[in-house]
């Protein structure tokens, strides 16, 4: 239909006009408009699919043109290797891909030849040989691909020839005028009326049939925008899509994709578009072709489904403060700024309950109203901005002092509040408990547990579970004020029992209530009412986000998210996403109990319908979502009841950087929080999978208890050992097994350093060093308290504020520390902190005795800009640009201490200042305070040889270090400060080597060389299991086990490991790896001969590209997917290539390589040399969509080969006759 509209694209001169004429020859076969004619006068039309074969049309001929088309115009496209055909309808022909005749829809390139005489059109069918012929066994003489071997057998049944004729301008040369009579005025024959054929998007677009050629003076005319109706956005499925423009007899034509990249072919647009439940996202293009005009501009649309999910989506706050506590702005600013903020249902105010007017006098259950004011201004600014499309909520904050690391719980729905001054509610032993129990007496109460973490605490590791309690509190925070998402305390809860659904809320202290980032707490709700919203809360219907509009809506077995179901051996997941103003949803798992990921999918698309089974017998299900800019989302579970509360809560080793041949302890901490006693009957430890210890006589867990087991175990094998404890029991006679892993590196001797920490003097924060532990791992330097004698092998030592004096012992052996050239890190505290013991001035007895002269200033360092309502808690970026700890921070990377003191330098050399802001003030009173210029950070070189680090405060603990939300973010600069001292301070690696020196070296030694990841782990079902490979320009070679995440290909690594032989595989089995901060470096491998390919010696644990024809096919996948390819290259060499399981497409998450790769076709593929199980050399593929289709290349005439793969091709050798078939080419294949 659109063949004819493509007239307007090829424009004439006044004195020409256009026609299909004849052409003779390969050089004049170009791209365009024809009518292919056989010598009996027919011509193919259009594709009849459930036929596999196309109609037959008859056009009118006039000598060497095309009098009427009748409907047979084909767009033909000449390619760098081939022509692509397109039927009168606008689709592609490509043969049937089976070995059978027929045709089918498809892109294909065909090979054209020419005989001097006729044109004749020919491709393959798998590796059967096939042409386009007229065949006599339909009525008409259909047109399809015939085998070439049913041709010779039975010539007379088949037409091959073809004349071409092409849509060309011809000059027309004005007839002579006779003399007598008046010349009558011009004018020019009008063109035939060729049926429209459309193209694809890729191609020019067409204008409508029937053009008039403008008048020499007349400018061409565009054909007018179309209308698409809605404009874009959610539909939902079978909702119409109508498009128009405003000239009626314009022909509209539309083009439709999944991605926005693979178009299908141009419609004609004729009735309203809709699309089928689960189209996900679609793109349209659409233009008009107006009679005598140029098509118009594209119109472009994106669809994406609207679910009807059975609950609304209400994206909401619920954690701020005001200056009834410790915030900036009053209650009523407070819901009036959040009222107006973008993409925000509701907003909940939580003042600390302990700020309240009346505070002491409060009960949870009694008329909060009535005692305080502030209750009272609270709950009416609530009432004040809630309406139809807003709800305010008021509730507080129950929190307990840091020193009692109790936590802090939000709580809603009640008519009163407690406080933790209260006497119920200060002791510590019984705080928790008491107010749990206060939740139950108010049953419609929703309670939330706040940023669990080693600051305010952690509910004694969600201690004190019952099936009551659990009732009470519905809400865990994922996300701390930094709003980092962290699921390890959310995971330590549900492990522990407690049903809860995850909130990501902002906790303002400083105004912008809502819109301080874009996280968001969502509930799914039947109305936007606060009686609504908290019963979804109380139901667990909720979700956090870090992304301010993303949908999700989960159900397992039937069920939405937060449902409670009957253990069952089935999980059927069904989840449908949506982020319009995301690029695309990105990687969504399954998590199962203690964090384990049952199944993930990358999702390209900005919405998508998921279907994922899972395996039941599990406790608890959610998803998370972590999408390509680093937003985080986390559902609410749905559990499955029925399975026991008990298990093993964690797994720990008392070194992160153990060595080889020394004695280490292995705790696992066992948990039963059901009310009978666990009777453990062995507890075993697994190295690798092979037993290595076994505690025979474990004992009973007690009922709502918990439990330690520390296990002593030597280790005598370098590298990375994956450790499993199992514990078996029972449980009122019925059998029970759990276990953990627990992944360590082991070093030799004179790998490690050790870092010394003071535990002997009561000393602070040392409880939140874990960042630090795993930091100096990674730099094979091992972190361990003492309580009684400084460990002789230590190279660093840590002082932190001590709660009790030094005494001249310890002092001397501090002194004799530095004297012997080590180095020494102090962290002060502030003043404010101080009752019978000054820290800074025990700190500086040690500083003085080792000939320093930096000291700690006894004072609190205060910036109430920075620090905003908690000034004791500073942030700067003023880092010394000529140290080398700090020369390359940036800005961003910000230097935070809490509770710390200033710095005097002395002669030493600062490293971090406060900003112009920050000064030191006498908390304490006893009259010392700092005036502008205050240093946070100093580091001095000592005259014995040894080094001091001074810091106002723990620079190094937890919440100072924590985890930048996602890769694009810097690191801290406290982080930034100690990464690079470890640096300085660790054992020096092995010399580094190039790859193909370690491959030639000895198995078992131990290696340190560099190179570029090409096999990563930043994108599921591209990655092999705990592997990625490394390659330089000397070699590649796969790092095991490899646990880290998000890698990518191209990334730059430093490893240092033991060279093994595994299965004849060259590998490294992992002690020390870093990835190295410089840019992305890709290895783009070029064809190489197979039988080079595959030569493990030279090219093992290389990404290298092999092309041939397929010999053999190993189906996967029920058929769709394939497992292994056999190439044969052009010298008559073999490449094996192998798709492992779990191998897919990056593109659309899928192996569908059987529909493209089949015996006979020519492969190009990609992949790692590496050594199968029987031995054998194999390309082990990374992507499916690094395995592709290679068609057939034109060659000129008298050619035989393929350039590319050396096989036997077709070539013209004039005028033939076979069988009685007027062929001119005999199509030859390599002798097998």
């Amino acid at each position: 239909m659109l063949a004819a509209a493509l007239f307007s694209l090829f424009r004439l001169p006044a004195a020409a006009e256009s026609a299909y004429r004849k052409i003779t020859g390969t050089e004049d076969l170009i791209s365009g408009q024809y009518v292919m004619v056989t010598p009996t006068g027919l011509a193919p039309g259009e594709l009849r699919e459930t036929e596999f074969a196309i109609t037959t049309k008859a056009p009118v001929l006039d000598a060497d043109t095309v009098v009427d088309t009748a409907g047979a115009v084909w767009i033909l496209t000449v390619t760098e290797n081939g022509v692509t055909l397109m039927d009168a309808y606008g689709r592609n022909i490509a043969p049937f891909g089976d070995g059978s005749y027929g045709v089918t829809a498809g892109a294909y390139e065909w090979q054209v030849l020419w005989d001097d005489e006729y044109f004749s059109i020919h491709g393959y069918s798998g590796d059967e040989p096939v042409t386009l012929v007229s065949d006599t066994i339909y009525d008409d003489g259909g047109f399809h691909a015939c085998r070439d071997t049913d041709i010779e057998a039975d010539p007379d049944s088949y037409e091959s020839r073809f004349t071409l004729y092409r849509y060309m301008e011809v000059q027309v040369e004005p007839e002579p005028s006779k003399p007598e009579e008046s010349k009558p005025e011009e004018s020019k024959p009008e063109p035939s009326e060729p049926e429209e054929s459309k193209p694809e998007p890729s191609e020019p677009k067409p204008s409508e049939p029937e053009p008039s050629e403008p008048e020499p003076s007349e400018p061409a005319k565009t054909s007018p925008e179309v209308t698409v109706s809605p404009e874009g956005g959610a539909v939902a499925a079978g909702e119409e899509i109508t498009l128009s423009c405003e000239d009626e007899t314009a022909g509209i034509y539309f083009a439709l994709s999944a991605d926005g990249v693979n178009y299908q072919d141009w419609e004609l647009y004729a009735d309203p578009i809709s699309f089928e439940k689960g189209f996900g996202t679609v793109y349209l293009r659409a233009y008009s072709a107006a009679g005598g005009c140029e098509p118009g501009e594209e119109t472009e649309a994106v669809f994406t489904e609207k679910f009807d999910l059975g609950w609304n989506l209400y994206f909401g706050q619920l954690h701020a403060h005001t200056d009834i506590s410790d915030g900036t702005g009053s209650v009523e600013e407070a819901f009036r700024y959040a009222s107006q903020v973008e993409n925000l249902d509701f907003f909940a105010v939580t003042d600390h309950s302990n700020s309240f007017e009346n505070a002491g006098a409060g009960e949870i259950a009694g008329d909060g109203a009535a005692v305080s004011p502030d209750w009272a201004a609270g709950k009416q600014a609530a009432a004040s901005v809630t309406g139809e499309n807003f709800v305010g909520l008021f509730g507080f904050e129950m929190t307990w002092p840091e020193d009692k690391q109790l936590g802090h719980i939000s709580t809603f729905n009640t008519p009163g509040w407690q406080t933790r001054d209260q006497e119920d509610f200060s002791d510590v032993t019984t705080a928790l408990e008491n107010y749990y129990r206060a939740l139950t007496t108010v049953p419609g109460s929703v309670s939330q547990f706040n940023h669990p973490n080693t600051i305010y605490g952690d509910f004694e590791r969600f201690n004190h579970y019952s099936a009551e309690y659990d009732e009470a509190v519905s809400l865990l925070e994922i996300a701390g004020e930094d709003g980092v998402v962290d699921c390890g305390y959310y995971n330590l809860a549900l492990d522990k029992g407690w049903h809860v659904a995850p909130a990501n809320n902002q906790n303002n202290h400083n105004g912008q209530w809502g819109d301080a980032s874009d996280a968001r707490t969502v509930v799914l709700a039947k109305s936007l009412t606060e009686e609504s919203l908290y019963a979804a809360m109380k139901d667990r219907r909720v979700y956090a986000t870090q992304d301010s509009d993303l949908a999700i809506s989960y159900e397992l077995n039937g069920a939405v998210m937060g449902s409670i179901l009957p253990e069952s051996e089935e999980a059927e997941i069904t989840v449908f996403l949506s982020d319009p103003t995301d690029a695309a949803i990105g990687n969504v798992e399954v998590i199962a109990d203690g964090g384990a990921v049952l199944a993930q999918q990358w999702v390209e698309t900005t919405a998508k319908m998921l279907e994922l089974s899972v395996p039941g017998g599990h406790g608890y299900y959610y998803l998370r979502v972590t999408q390509p800019d680093g937003d985080v989302a986390v559902t609410a579970p749905v559990w499955m009841d029925g399975y026991d509360d008990m298990g093993i809560e964690r797994f720990t080793s008392d070194t992160a950087a153990p060595v080889r041949g020394e004695e280490i302890g292995l705790t696992v901490t066992l948990y039963n929080d059901e009310p009978v006693d666990f009777a453990v009957e062995s507890l075993e430890l697994y190295a690798d999978d092979t037993p290595v210890e076994t505690i025979p006589d474990p004992g009973n867990v007690a009922g709502m208890s918990t439990r330690d087991y520390t296990i002593p175990y030597t280790h005598q094998e370098l590298g990375v050992t994956e450790f499993r404890v199992e514990a078996i029991g029972s449980m009122n006679g019925e059998r029970r097994s759990y276990e953990d892993t627990l992944s360590l590196s082991f070093r030799v001797p004179e790998q490690v350093k050790h870092i010394a920490v003071d535990a002997s003097h009561d000393n602070s924060g040392i409880d939140r060093l874990n960042r630090l532990v795993e930091i100096a791992a990674r730099n094979s330097i091992s972190v361990k308290k003492f309580e009684t004698e400084l460990p002789e092998n230590s190279e660093l030592l840590l002082i932190t504020a001590p709660s009790e004096s030094f005494d001249e012992e310890f002092v001397e052996r501090v002194r004799a520390f530095a004297e012997n050239g080590g180095t020494v890190i102090l962290c002060g505290q502030a003043d404010m902190g101080d009752r019978d013991l000054h820290t800074s001035d025990e700190l500086n007895k040690l500083l003085e005795a080792m000939g320093a002269t930096v000291r700690l200033n006894d004072d609190t360092a205060w910036d109430e800009e920075s620090g905003g309502n908690t000034p004791d808690a500073v942030s700067t970026n003023v880092f010394n640009p000529d140290s080398g700890l700090t020369s390359s921070l940036t800005p961003e990377q910000t230097f935070t201490q809490r509770a710390g003191c200033t710095v005097n330098p002395g002669s030493g050399t600062h490293l971090v200042k406060g900003r112009s802001t920050t000064r030191g003030v006498d908390a304490d009173g006893d009259g010392q305070e700092t005036d502008g210029d205050a240093v946070l950070l100093a580091f001095e070189e000592l005259p014995c040889g040894g080094k001091v680090y001074v810091s106002g405060g723990l620079l190094l603990s937890d919440d100072a270090m924590k985890e930048p939300d996602n890769v694009w973010k810097s690191v801290s600069g406290n982080q930034g400060i100690v990464e690079a001292l470890l640096k300085i301070e660790r054992a020096a690696y092995p010399e580094l080597v190039t790859i193909g020196e370690m491959r030639s070296g000895k198995a078992g030694e131990i290696y340190h060389i560099r190179g570029w990841v090409t096999s990563g782990t930043s994108r599921p079902g591209n990655t092999f299991s705990k592997t990625v490979y490394l390659q330089d320009d000397t070699g590649g070679v796969a790092l095991v086990p490899f646990a880290g995440d998000e890698v990518q290909v191209g990334t730059p690594i430093e490893a240092v490991g033991r060279k093994e032989i595994r299965g004849g595989n060259v590998v490294l089995k992992l002690i020390d790896c870093e990835v190295l901060d410089e840019p992305l470096y890709n290895y783009t491998p070029e064809t190489i001969p197979n039988k080079t390919a595959m030569d493990y010696e030279t090219n093992g644990g290389r990404l290298v590209q092999v092309e041939g024809k397929v010999t053999k096919v190993t189906y996967a996948v029920g058929g769709r997917g394939i497992s292994r390819i056999t190439l044969k290259d052009g010298n008559g060499d073999y490449a094996e290539i192998l798709i492992e399981d779990g191998i897919v497409s990056g593109a659309d998450g899928e192996n569908n390589l059987a529909s493209q790769v089949k015996k006979g076709r020519t492969v190009r593929a990609i992949g790692i040399l590496h050594l199968d199980s029987e031995g054998t050399p194999v390309l082990r593929v990374r992507n499916c969509d690094e395995v592709v289709y290679v068609p057939p290349v034109p060659v000129s005439g008298g050619s035989r080969r393929n350039p590319r793969t050396g096989d036997l091709i077709w070539i013209a050798v004039g005028v033939m006759a076979l069988s009685g078939v007027g062929l001119a080419v005999l199509l030859k294949k390599k002798k097998r």
